[in-house]
């Protein structure tokens, strides 16, 4: 048998390569690539609401279970359930004992743990609930915690935990869990509701000091159309204002885009099925291998064709301005944003308050961002990581505007809301409706706002039917704000636009 792969633990921080407040996208991202190391995936969520309760993915052959939070989908909880099929050191000491072959058949003895993390505070005794001789006792450090199998009829209240747990009463540790927080009692009650600590991205949390983009934390889409990106720490937030806000200013903002996703203009013959007027081109900072490089490709990581030829002709036809669009992927930020020439906005009262429109501009600016948000069981299912955002509406019997949140179910939350605040528009009735879509069929569909990179490749069926990934969604257009609706509630997509 081969040894279990090694994995050091880092007490509220880490193990091996799965870092505390990681995102769901980056963690699922790194397991699907390793298959020989992470064989078998399962992914658990409760499907009626996916949003508002933990998201748990299972590694049965490594002995791991990670838990993530529902809103936010940032790790929480690292369990160790089986101790022989992973190889735990703590600052380079084998936390086990392993035998000649290097596989334990338990966890780690309590000496042995008292040995490497020192003393700690008495923790939690639990009874038996069945018929079983033993009871548990947890026992926490500063973010790790163990539970120890206690012959019940050996416990006693009066004697301190050292003295019992070091004793013939206790059992190995049969499980370990890693936390942000000074104990396991201190934490448990909200676990999977107070900010993290760590960043979303590992290379953050690895490469702090190094000039790395800043990582967006939500999204803010003001009634005045103005999208605010706001950033942990001292980077404060990025603004975005259609057809005004250009390529260099995501460049200077967000770094380079993990791909590029060039927009052709269809045939009107052409079925929605195809996607065979659209190219696209992975950067080497994406989650694919880079194609070859064309001659515009500059020492930013970026490709220049589109900046070389901004001025344009004035006079180029709607087919020429579309070939020239192309998505801008942050699948690490849940961001897709389309840029392209400026589109003359004077007869589009697209933004939640019309705004006058810029007159002419010589750049690539800004024309819709799509905000992505990962849902489990969605077809778009961790392409991009979940981004969360807040919706200003303007509310003219009330100085105070209403807010609308990406967690809110559309149905009865956010739809009653937009019909009331859009309730001036013609076509009340239609917003109200919904264009039904079967992504498995139509792919990035003409009828959508929203792109999918990598749409022709088919999802992994993890932790369950292939049926999970088909359902229908819906599409509801408001005036400057496009909805991907899942048959849940959920909001798996928000275009503003």
């Amino acid at each position: 048998m081969a040894s279990p792969k090694i994995a050091a633990v880092v007490p509220g921080h880490s193990l091996g390569s799965f870092t505390l407040g990681a995102s769901l996208h980056e963690i699922m991202t790194l397991v699907k690539e390793d298959k020989a190391q992470y064989p078998v995936i399962s992914l658990h969520y409760f499907q009626t609401e996916p949003l508002a309760t933990p998201v748990i993915v299972s590694l049965p052959e490594n002995g791991l279970r990670l838990q993530f939070d529902g809103p936010d989908q940032r790790l929480r909880l690292i369990e160790v359930l089986d101790f022989s099929k992973t190889r735990l050191q703590h600052r380079g000491s084998d936390l086990v004992k392993t035998h000649e072959e290097g596989v334990s058949a338990s966890g780690p003895a309590f000496k042995r743990v008292y040995s490497q993390l020192g003393p700690s505070y008495p923790g939690e005794y639990s009874p038996p609930d069945d018929h079983s001789r033993y009871g548990t006792y947890v026992l926490s450090w500063t973010g790790v915690a163990f539970n120890f199998p206690v012959l019940h009829s050996e416990w006693s209240a009066d004697k301190d935990h050292v003295s019992v747990l070091g004793s013939h009463a206790a059992l190995p540790a049969t499980s370990m869990a890693l936390f942000e927080g000074k104990s396991w009692p201190d934490v448990r009650l909200d676990l999977f509701v107070k900010p993290c600590v760590g960043p979303r991205s590992s290379a953050l949390a690895s490469r702090p000091k190094d000039d790395l983009p800043a990582e967006v934390d939500h999204a803010l889409i003001r009634a005045d159309g103005i999208i605010e990106l706001l950033r942990l720490g001292s980077a404060g937030r990025v603004s975005i204002t259609l057809n005004e806000t250009t390529t260099q200013d995501l460049l200077t903002e967000l770094g380079a885009p993990d791909a590029f996703h060039k927009r052709v203009e269809q045939d009107a013959e052409q079925t929605s099925h195809g996607r065979t007027g659209s190219t696209s081109r992975t950067v080497s900072n994406g989650r694919q291998h880079a194609g070859s490089q064309p001659s515009s490709y500059s020492s930013t990581g970026t490709d220049t064709f589109e900046t070389d030829f901004d001025a344009g002709d004035v006079a180029e036809d709607a087919s020429d301005r579309a070939s020239r669009q192309r998505f801008w992927c942050y699948f690490s930020h849940g961001l897709d944003i389309l840029v392209g020439p400026l589109e003359d906005t004077a007869s589009k009262a697209t933004e939640l308050i019309p705004r006058t429109p810029l007159g002419t501009s010589p750049h690539m600016v800004v024309l819709k961002v799509i905000i992505h948000g990962n849902v489990p069981g969605s077809y778009a299912f961790n392409r991009h990581r979940r981004l969360r955002w807040t919706i200003e509406l303007p509310n003219d019997s009330s100085p105070t505007p209403t807010y609308l949140e990406s967690e809110q179910n559309f149905e009865h939350d956010l739809k009653p809301a937009l019909l009331f605040a859009q309730a001036d528009n013609a076509s009340e009735s239609e917003m109200g409706r919904g264009k039904v879509m079967n992504r498995s069929w139509g792919g990035d569909s003409s009828e959508s706002s929203f792109y999918l990179p990598d749409a022709e490749e088919g999802l992994e069926d993890v932790g369950g039917s292939s049926e999970q990934w088909l359902g229908n969604t819906k599409l509801f257009a408001f005036r400057g704000l496009t909805f991907e609706v899942l048959e849940n509630g959920a909001v798996g997509a928000l275009t503003v636009c």
